[in-house]
């Protein structure tokens, strides 16, 4: 036999998964393991070319089997738009309730009754026949937007005032009483339906002094709305002018310069503006909420004097007359 010098190279076989996978021919390991087992030949070239053509291939590397699961959801009888326009008008019914329940117990006044006004301001606040012009005066002029001030100090009839206002009146949808400070923290317009619905509105604010005048924004916004609307609107706004300071000591601050910055404040705003200043009540008016208290019944001269020294009235006024009468038990 012919010797027969023979070399061979290596061959580059690429065995990525890539190349694999491009492959036509796949292999079993049952047909390779068949192929190996396969008898030795004499020639060593046949051999090789034996051993070459059947030496396994490597496998790919097989993915996960992923299982994949369909949740068959059973379809509703009604379409998703059925559902939605059902939704829908149950909630337009109910707001639609709602305005109708407002509407049906709306309850408006259309002016006051001036005479009858007159008479219980007069009749029943004592020391402030200036007040109770001013105020006359100005409720009856024939303006769109009327702006009130009520200034004075505590137990002086400015709130008092107000609730013979409000009782001539009586319950109204059209009219609004606020106190500090949940004026400043719950006031808004959106949900004022008798300034809406109602050709007037009367809005009262109680308890204010001489550092609110942050309010001005709330009073403009109300008023503009009114304008808008073409609503006629009464704002009263009521100062205290006496407060604690530190010292505890009862003070003064609503004097004149008080007035003049208190005027300017809501010089911008677009409405008839009356300063009306309460005065200081003396121990004679005093005497008057008294008996007033008591539905004039009579009092002898020393009863009366041991009632009065449990009151300062340059401090309180009138103010707090009915609790002390029922203290002292008078009443």
């Amino acid at each position: 036999m012919e010797n027969h010098n023979l070399s061979y190279e290596p061959m580059d076989i690429d065995t990525s998964s890539n190349s694999v996978r491009e492959m036509d021919i796949s292999y079993n390991e049952s047909f390779i393991m068949k192929t190996i087992k396969t008898e030795k030949t004499d020639d060593p070239i046949e051999e090789i070319q034996l051993t070459s053509s059947t030496r396994p291939v490597a496998q790919p590397q097989t993915q996960p089997i992923v299982k994949k699961y369909h949740l068959k959801i059973p379809k509703s009888s009604k379409s998703y738009k059925n559902v939605m326009y059902q939704i829908s008008s149950v909630i337009i019914i109910i707001l639609m309730s709602i305005f109708a329940l407002h509407i049906y117990s709306l309850k408006c006044f259309d002016d006051f009754h001036y005479e009858e006004l007159e008479h219980s301001l007069t009749n029943k606040l004592f020391g402030q026949t200036e007040a109770v012009n001013k105020i006359m005066q100005t409720l009856k002029l024939k303006e769109r937007s009327k702006l009130l001030l009520f200034s004075g100090g505590t137990g002086v009839g400015k709130t008092y005032a107000s609730s013979i206002l409000l009782d001539s009146i009586g319950p109204c949808s059209n009219v609004y009483h606020y106190t500090m400070p949940s004026f400043t923290n719950s006031f808004s317009t959106d949900f004022m339906y008798g300034l809406t619905m109602c050709k007037n509105a009367i809005v009262i604010v109680d308890g204010l002094t001489a550092h609110d005048m942050h309010i001005k924004t709330q009073i403009r916004e109300l008023l503009e709305k009114s304008n808008n609307l073409e609503k006629d609107i009464t704002v009263i706004l009521i100062y205290n002018c006496y407060e604690y300071e530190s010292t505890k000591e009862f003070v003064k601050n609503c004097d004149e310069t008080f007035r003049r910055r208190l005027l300017e404040n809501f010089s911008d705003i677009k409405a008839l503006k009356t300063f009306i200043e309460f005065k200081p009540l003396t121990e004679v008016h005093l005497k008057e909420c008294i008996k007033q208290e008591l539905h004039n019944r009579r009092l002898g001269s020393k009863e009366l004097e041991d009632i009065l020294k449990n009151f300062n009235v340059t401090v309180d006024g009138c103010k707090g007359v009915h609790s002390k009468m029922k203290y002292l038990n008078v009443a």
